[in-house]
C-alpha cells in the first residue's frame, strides 16, 4: 500500500500515529518474509548445484542393445549372469542343497554317534560341506551369523541334554 500523504494529514495526530504504526509493522512483515523466501531460495540453488555435482551424466538410452548378438551387454546375457549368480531359480537350488546337507551331517552323527565310523566317502562329503558352509558365511551380515551360532549352540545343547539324560 502505498504512502499518500494528504490522506495522512486529514487524521487527527492519534489515528495518524496509530495508521502509520500499523503500516510500519506490515512492511516489516513482508519484509521479513522476503527475507525468508530469499534464504529459501539460496537453500534451493545450493540443494541444485550439489545435485548437480553429485548426479552422473544422463546416457542416451538405445534399446535395440538389450537385443545384441553380445551377450555380455544384452537382456539373456543378464539374466544367464544373475541367474548364475544364485538368484531366482537358482537360490532354491541353494536352499535345497542346505537342506541336503543338513540331512546328511544329521545322518553322519546318528552313525558316529551309535559309536560307529564313517566311510572315506563320508568323510570327503562332511569336507565338502564344511566348504560350502565357510564359503555361504563369508557373505553371511553379522545378524546372520548370529543367528546361525545361536540355531547351532541350541542344536548341540539338545543333542547333550538328550545323551546325558538330562532332559
Amino acid at each position: 500500500m502505498a504512502l499518500d500523504k494528504k490522506e495522512f494529514s486529514r487524521l487527527s495526530p492519534g489515528d495518524r500515529i496509530k495508521r502509520l504504526k500499523s503500516l510500519g509493522e506490515e512492511k516489516k512483515k513482508e519484509v521479513d518474509e522476503i527475507e525468508k523466501l530469499i534464504l529459501d531460495s539460496m537453500k534451493e540453488l545450493k540443494f541444485q548445484e550439489l545435485a548437480g555435482e553429485i548426479a552422473p551424466e544422463p546416457k542416451a538410452v538405445d534399446i535395440s542393445r538389450l537385443f545384441e548378438a553380445d551377450e555380455e551387454h544384452n537382456l539373456e546375457g543378464s539374466a544367464k549372469k544373475a541367474k548364475s549368480l544364485g538368484k531366482g531359480a537358482n537360490a532354491y537350488s541353494s536352499i535345497a542343497q542346505s537342506y541336503r546337507d543338513y540331512s546328511q551331517l544329521k545322518a553322519f552323527y546318528g552313525i558316529v554317534g551309535g559309536g560307529g565310523s564313517l566311510t572315506e566317502e563320508q568323510l570327503a562329503a562332511i569336507g565338502s560341506i564344511g566348504e560350502r558352509l565357510n564359503f555361504a558365511e563369508k557373505y553371511m551380515t553379522e545378524g546372520e551369523k548370529s543367528a546361525s551360532k545361536l540355531i547351532a549352540s541350541r542344536a548341540i545343547l539338545y543333542k547333550l541334554k538328550k545323551e546325558t539324560g538330562i532332559e
